[in-house]
């Protein structure tokens, strides 16, 4: 899918790990412009969200995770991601052995759209930038 069309940029918006890293590997490989959103879950601050590079994040198990994967495949650095620092307690999390998670962490109403505010600006601008 990635191959047949020209895509100005990609917004990675996926929760589960392995197809999150697929996605965001192929558009490296393609050179496509992306940006990941990672995990809003158990985080109430918008204040703490914010634009990085994945080699910058912390205090993000999404993001621990995805700088794991993504080194294997060679990918340490150059992806941009929207992402909060912010500390999320034990008593946030419900241990779930499922099949593709082990935890789950509820998130709060407000901030998967302000996740997606910042992920609307990383894009406006980088194209703007472009043209």
């Amino acid at each position: 899918l990635l191959e047949s069309r020209k895509y100005d940029y990609v917004v990675d918006a996926i929760d589960t790990l392995s197809p999150k890293v697929y996605l965001i590997s192929h558009c490296i490989r393609l050179g496509l412009n992306v940006v990941s959103s990672l995990g809003a879950g158990g985080k109430l601050d918008p204040s703490q969200i914010r634009v990085a590079d994945i080699s910058e994040t912390y205090n993000c198990k999404l993001g621990r995770m995805m700088r794991r994967y993504l080194g294997k495949l060679g990918i340490e650095q150059g992806v941009k991601v929207v992402f909060s620092p912010e500390t999320v307690p034990e008593s946030a999390m419900r241990i779930e052995e499922g099949l593709n998670k082990k935890s789950v962490v509820g998130t709060i109403s407000y901030m998967p759209p302000a996740f997606g505010c910042f992920i609307a600006s990383v894009v406006i601008n980088d194209l703007l930038k472009d043209n």
